[in-house]
């Protein structure tokens, strides 16, 4: 039995009408495998804990057809009687009471059932408790004779929940989404494909996560269950679900020009097919997405090639005039086989590509160059090769087009791409350069040259100082490009740390592009913002948004900069579990070469190891994301140096990590990336080190409550004010970042010790331990144990070195001291904790 997930606000109404004294019972009515049958035995299981006698009845297709069918297993053996009902009803009563009749899948029961029920109902024999489908045998609820609870699909937190419970484990974003989609809520189809799913190895643990691998295929007992759910179809009705698999969402007035109004009318009240309203038209949908399925993988393949066909010339027929229409004109000519010209193809590579449909961009440029037509979509071709993770075949491609007769325009669209690829692909800054030099003449029209001007600008963006490319962001150009410069614009803001102003950009981008639908990469960059300003809430309800948007792998920077925000905001509440998991799956999984973002996600990665205590882990993600670097992509590396100190921490070597953390502090601040420069110096306070001015002179420019709580921290910490350490303590609590709030407490704790104010430490030490009871894992340098807050910071640095099972004279050359001095510090550890050895302390302070 799986569980229970969902479903509370209908089980407590069906308990009150079956125990309510004006209340005759329930009926679930609802669409096979919604979970009836599950509601109705924790429903049962509630009943007989009661006391409540329980009969419950299973009525088929089998007992349809025999009187009383379907309840013969409560009545007596003999019911050849001149009245049956009667002798029915007089065995029910001669039984267990109260009683309740529970008989599951009504709609199959036989007319002598439903009178039996019919009489037991009206005169108070027994509650009873019926599931059905929709539609059939309604006698029972629109009669008054039960209470009717509509059961429908599971939202998509119910579905992700059941998951989990389910396989015991966490599932990774994407395969939820996967099974989501596949199975629309319903848990018996979601059920099938788990089961299914493990049975063959498409659904496997890697790393302690659930995931999905491959595509879903639809075979054993769930097709049999889907096909049994579509039942006998018609040639008419199987012809128009045929092509609504092929086309879904397709507009109302399309599909009707292929099917006739009456065939559609049927199949929707069957609940096969669902009309919905999409914008300011009509569009269909099939009643469940594995009809879809398993009407594509049994329709025969030169059926389906005239239902594609028939789809592209209708469709046709209409003038094509939405965004989307070229895609799927040319997504059904190429499937069908049809002629299809090197125009089309282009327009629609163009337009997949612009929808971030990488898979759907790459077959059609695919299509493209295999008519001859490499020189037309060479421009999406190449960036589509580096975005699936193919940067040389990308760059070799582009130079062979680039070697041919080709126009200067045409040259310099390819030469943009081509330097694109030369920069974000394979990090060759000079390259691109040249690139883009060789290809930037005189001669060419002005909103050419003017786009290659925009492409220096987004390349600088990734190595040059910030403040200078934001000024060349402001450079005119025609007006179609302006959209990019200000993209760029807002992004270099972001690195600048000024959050504010990033909004504003943004705002002002969305406007600019008078947009329909949100920009996946604005609502990135807006959710960047409003984390690192301290907004993490708002931040983490903005990036749950994009949670049910589909991106392809995670070969798109969107999914890999999604995991990372919600990862940053899980590690500032003290989940690390959560954040390690989110980090994992937005890294990298494959050993190819790393594209830029490879190098932002492996540090994400890397921190949340650390602050799990995932030593190893987080080593091998660093040494990876290091691995990554390259010099054209500067400020992305700069977050690979803010992490590094982190897992110089989780060591013990917190020297080692303060300086690292001021090294990486000064290389954001040389490149002018201060939100980065911002966070190094908190971290570098947090291992011992005075930022405190530092930190306070950045607040000047960088007006967000986030840092003005950074340099409050680090102030209190080097002024041994354990009362700022409190107040600071409540900024970092109100902002949501209860990790920092937590270590700030542990600071006020030890120092009012110090101090000998032993009421103030036990009232700040009750505070942190509040705070940290929902804390996942979460372990740093301050919250390695209780027994910290009682020792002097270089006596807690030995306590950490000699847990991590570091001799005396290993801990000495690590703090560059004499061994002497170690062993006086560690006997005076064990005097303050009440311990007599390493094992103890290791039991006191856990391991390091």
């Amino acid at each position: 039995m799986w569980p229970f997930v969902g479903r509370v606000r209908e089980l407590e109404d069906v308990m009150s009408a079956l125990t309510d004294a004006d209340e005759k019972g329930a009926a679930l009515v609802g669409p096979a495998g919604v979970g009836k049958t599950r509601l109705t035995d924790e429903v049962v299981a509630r009943l007989e804990r009661s006391g409540l006698a329980v009969q419950r009845c299973y009525a088929t297709v089998a007992t349809s057809a025999i009187p009383f069918g379907a309840m013969a297993a409560m009545l007596p053996a003999d019911m050849r009687t001149a009245n049956p009902l009667g002798r029915a009803v007089e065995h029910i009563l001669s039984g267990q009471q109260p009683l309740a009749i529970v008989v599951d899948d009504a709609h199959l029961l036989d007319d002598a059932s439903i009178a039996l029920l019919h009489h037991v109902i009206r005169h108070g024999h027994a509650r009873v408790l019926v599931t059905s489908r929709p539609g059939e045998r309604t006698e029972l609820w629109q009669e008054g004779l039960l209470r009717r609870y509509p059961v429908g699909d599971l939202s998509r937190a119910e579905s992700d929940l059941l998951l989990e419970r389910a396989l015991d484990g966490p599932v990774d974003t994407r395969s939820a989404a996967l099974l989501w989609s596949a199975s629309a809520g319903n848990p018996l189809y979601l059920r099938e494909l788990v089961v299914s799913g493990c049975a063959v190895g498409a659904l496997r643990a890697d790393d302690g996560i659930w995931a999905w691998h491959g595509e879903i295929e639809l075979g054993g007992r769930l097709g049999e269950l889907v096909q049994s759910n579509l039942g006998r179809l018609e040639p008419t009705h199987r012809h128009a679900l045929e092509l609504l698999a092929y086309s879904e969402p397709v507009e109302l007035d399309l599909l009707a020009s292929l099917v006739q109004e009456e065939v559609l009318d049927d199949l929707e009240t069957r609940g096969l097919i669902r009309v919905v309203p999409s914008g300011r038209r009509m569009v269909v949908r099939l009643g469940h997405p594995l009809y879809g399925s398993l009407l594509r993988k049994t329709c025969p393949t030169l059926r389906a090639q005239s239902h594609q066909r028939a789809l592209a010339t209708a469709l046709e027929g209409t003038g094509a005039r939405r965004r989307e229409d070229l895609m799927r004109i040319a997504t059904w000519r190429l499937d069908s086989g049809s002629p299809i010209s090197v125009d089309l193809l282009t327009a629609a590579a163009e337009q997949a590509w612009a929808a971030q449909d990488v898979t759907l961009a790459e077959r059609l440029c695919r299509g493209a160059v295999e008519a001859g037509g490499l020189n037309r979509v060479g421009h999406v071709f190449g960036q589509v090769l580096m975005h699936g993770r193919a940067p040389e075949q990308a760059e070799a491609t582009l130079a062979d087009v680039m070697a041919g007769p080709l126009s200067a325009e045409d040259l310099s669209r390819l030469g943009a791409t081509r330097s694109m690829n030369l920069h974000f692909g394979l990090g060759d800054a000079d390259a691109a350069t040249a690139v883009l030099n060789a290809v930037d003449t005189p001669a060419l029209p002005a909103d050419l040259r003017d786009w290659l001007q925009v492409v220096r600008v987004i390349s600088e963006a990734q190595h040059g100082h910030v403040a200078t490319v934001l000024k060349r962001t402001y450079q005119p150009v025609a007006p179609h490009l302006s959209v990019h410069l200000r993209r760029t614009r807002a992004l270099c803001l972001l690195h600048a740390g000024r959050y504010r102003e990033v909004a504003q950009e943004i705002t002002a981008y969305e406007a600019m592009e008078d947009l329909t639908e949100p920009d996946d990469g604005a609502l990135r960059m807006r959710c960047f913002a409003l984390a690192f300003a301290g907004h993490l809430a708002e931040a983490e309800a903005l990036a749950l948004t994009m949670y049910n948007r589909s991106f392809d792998e995670l070969a798109f920077t969107g999914a890999t900069s999604l995991y990372s925000v919600l990862s940053f905001c899980a590690r500032m509440r003290g989940n690390g579990t959560q954040a390690l998991r989110l980090a994992r799956e937005g890294s990298p999984r494959t050993p190819s070469r790393p594209l830029i973002f490879d190098a932002i996600a492996l540090a994400n990665l890397a921190g949340a190891a650390a602050l799990n205590g995932e030593t190893t882990l987080a080593q091998d993600a660093l040494a990876r994301a290091d691995k990554a670097r390259r010099p054209a992509w500067r400020l992305a590396g700069t977050t690979v140096s803010v992490t590094r100190s982190w897992v110089l921490a989780g060591t013990g070597d917190l020297r080692a990590a303060a300086d690292a953390a001021m090294a990486a502090a000064d290389e954001c601040a040389e490149l002018g990336v201060h939100g980065s420069e911002a966070i190094a110096l908190h971290d570098a306070a947090r291992f011992g080190v005075d930022t405190s001015q530092r930190l306070a002179a950045l607040t000047s420019t960088m007006d967000d409550p986030m840092t003005s709580a950074y340099a409050a921290h680090a102030t209190a910490l080097a002024h041994a004010a354990p009362a700022a350490l409190e107040a600071t303590a409540t900024d970092f609590q109100r902002l949501g970042a209860t990790l920092y709030a937590a270590e700030a407490l542990a600071a006020a704790t030890r120092l009012h010790r110090t101090q000998g104010n032993a009421r103030a430490a036990s009232q700040a030490s009750a505070r942190q331990a509040l705070l940290m009871r929902d804390f996942d894992g979460a372990r740093t340098p301050a919250l390695c144990a209780g027994g910290l807050t009682h020792l002097t910071r270089r006596q807690a640095e030995v306590a950490r070195l000699a847990t991590s099972g570091l001799t005396n004279q290993q801990i000495a050359e690590r703090l560059h001291t004499s061994k002497r001095t170690v062993d006086n510090h560690l006997h005076a550890i064990y005097g303050v904790l009440g311990v007599t050895g390493r094992d103890e302390l290791r039991t006191v302070l856990g391991p390091s």
